[in-house]
């Protein structure tokens, strides 16, 4: 009996340290791909939102899960060293009167850094912040601004984007 019980618990430690291993290999990285969104802060808590939209067509390399009518590609792919990390990056309304939005797509999570510059090259307005990969938007409130042409510059991760904005 002594080396029945014996053959058996260390048999047991290895299926109990199989059934953890295999328990870790199921967490799935989840995202939502959203056709539109924003961020804002109440007191020191910033807030971000996405408004989702149904599957049309693959983001990632054709594998993907539709759960409640979104897209969520599992994880998305690496980007090759040098690569674009952003895509579709657009700016309207533009002309714009109180708020224009600027989104984007990012293909990998980034430190974005967002300016509107005056037609002399000063910084009229400046925005730091870190996001993840997805469709993202930010709002500009150019309501303080006087009517003309301002530039947009879009900094993520060393790549810089440009857009003329135009403010009634």
């Amino acid at each position: 009996m002594t080396s029945y019980n014996s053959k058996c618990i260390p048999a047991l430690v290895v299926l109990a340290l199989l059934c953890a291993t295999a328990k870790g290999q199921l967490v799935l990285n989840r995202q939502v791909t959203a056709s539109n969104g924003a961020s804002g802060v109440v007191n020191t808590i910033r807030l971000q939102y996405t408004l989702g939209e149904a599957v049309v067509a693959p983001v990632t390399d054709g594998r993907l899960l539709l759960t409640q009518g979104f897209q969520q590609p599992e994880e998305l792919p690496a980007l090759p060293p040098g690569a674009n990390p952003v895509k579709n990056y657009i700016i309207f309304p533009n002309p714009a009167v109180t708020n224009a939005k600027v989104q984007f797509d990012l293909l990998r999570g980034a430190t974005v850094t967002i300016e509107v510059l005056n037609t002399a090259g000063q910084t009229l307005y400046h925005q730091f912040v870190e996001m993840g990969a997805g469709k993202s938007t930010l709002i500009l409130p150019v309501n303080h601004f006087a009517a003309g042409i301002y530039t947009v510059v879009l900094k993520v991760n060393g790549n810089i984007y440009f857009e003329k904005l135009i403010v009634q």
